[in-house]
């Protein structure tokens, strides 16, 4: 029988979803179903980078053999790098490489069945992947071993991508990438900078927002279009992962403390309201009492507006697995509740700090919508879902920002 549904599920950071997305887009003969229905095909993205993803990955292969013991189950991702024999052992019925799905492809909805489209999922926002892979083998991770050494994506290519999100009425761009400030070093006369100047003089461009990038990413000529006036959002997801110099160190992060304040406030010189966002990780083999304290006095200092923290979670075949002082999971748990205390008081106080302003806010879903420096806000009028409009911030809680429209409406 002809498979006519299929069904994805997708794991991990923005760059899986960005695969997933690409991979779809180009099964035109298949309808795009919920992945709790039943389907002919079942598409799995899997994530590796700790120990519940790794989990979660495997109860979507069994979830999905479940809702359809005759379904084709295809699996991609990094799990099946770092384990290749796990996805069929569970059931599946195929394993490929997420960036190479030609197989998939072919297989699954040859050319000669296409019927057309698939829908564009959202209107209001697009991820467009510019570069996969990573070199700097930081000593926790496990994705430099399972995504390979950067590689850059050509700028036409993105340039290409981004007009097409734009021409179907995406209002905001965001670059990702497994790591994004290497992007352009494959390549002669490339890099984050020029590629950034580039999508910004696109014709009708909203906004441009940057995903998670390294520290080292905030160059001079970075700076530079920061402080000039465009349409790059003032947002930056700068990946902290300890304020401990000694945790630092043993991460094989290459910069301190002092480093990294000194860009932040560059940051914040040019651009006063800006969001700085990162990552946390709390337990790292060695982190001793004095360096966790350390480390929370260093993000209080930093007044992040928002942290994601997580508790080390040991991956085979990377140093820091075999690392003397491996932290007691009940010590990680007291640590992480103290951060996550923490992060959310900081995010409290980011938000009050923008009540009385006037933003510009997207609207992703009738009255719900983002700032440009990634505060939620939400309104009383209806139906705006993918207008941008200035909103004067009344109030403020710790999910958000609630507003009133001021008028001024940016485009619908």
């Amino acid at each position: 029988m002809e498979k006519t549904t299929i069904a994805a599920y997708t794991l991990g950071c923005k760059v899986n979803q960005c695969d997933t997305d690409a991979i779809l887009a180009r099964l035109t003969g298949l309808a795009i179903v919920n992945f709790n229905e039943y389907a002919d095909i079942y598409l799995i993205n899997t994530c590796t980078v700790t120990h519940t993803s790794d989990k979660k990955s495997r109860q979507m292969i069994r979830r999905a053999k479940k809702q359809n013991p005759n379904a084709f189950v295809a699996v991609c991702g990094c799990m099946t790098k770092s384990s290749p024999t796990v996805a069929i052992e569970l059931g599946a019925d195929f394993v490929f490489d997420s960036r190479e799905p030609d197989e998939f492809v072919t297989k699954v909805a040859p050319p000669q069945h296409s019927k057309g489209g698939n829908p564009q999922r959202n209107k209001t926002r697009a991820f467009i992947k510019i570069q996969d892979g990573c070199n700097r083998f930081c000593s926790y991770c496990i994705v430099p071993y399972v995504r390979g050494n950067p590689k850059s994506r050509p700028a036409q290519d993105i340039l290409a991508e981004a007009e097409q999100h734009i021409s179907n009425g995406v209002k905001e761009i965001i670059l990702t990438g497994i790591q994004v400030a290497s992007y352009g070093e494959d390549f002669d006369n490339e890099n984050l900078p020029t590629l950034i100047q580039k999508i910004l003089l696109i014709d009708d461009i909203s906004r441009l927002r940057l995903s998670s990038i390294e520290p080292n990413a905030i160059t001079d000529e970075f700076l530079k279009i920061v402080a000039s006036p465009n349409k790059l959002c003032d947002h930056f997801h700068l990946s902290l992962q300890s304020g401990s110099d000694a945790t630092l160190q043993r991460m094989n992060r290459h910069y301190t403390t002092k480093q990294y304040e000194s860009i932040a406030q560059n940051l914040r010189n040019i651009s006063p309201n800006v969001a700085l966002t990162t990552d946390i990780i709390v337990g790292f083999p060695g982190e001793t009492e004095q360096e966790f304290n350390e480390s929370l006095s260093f993000v209080k200092k930093m007044a992040f507006s928002r942290i994601h923290v997580f508790e080390y979670s040991k991956r085979d075949g990377t140093p820091a697995a075999t690392m003397p002082d491996q932290v007691p999971e009940y010590v990680k748990s007291a640590r992480s509740k103290q951060m996550r205390e923490l992060a959310a008081q900081l995010q409290l106080n980011f938000h009050n700090s923008q009540v009385g302003k006037t933003m510009p806010v997207l609207f992703e879903s009738n009255n719900k919508g983002y700032t440009t420096n990634y505060c939620p806000v939400q309104v009383t009028t209806q139906n705006l879902t993918n207008v941008l409009c200035d909103v004067e911030i009344t109030a403020a809680t710790h999910d958000g920002l609630l507003g009133k429209i001021s008028g001024g409406n940016h485009g619908a």
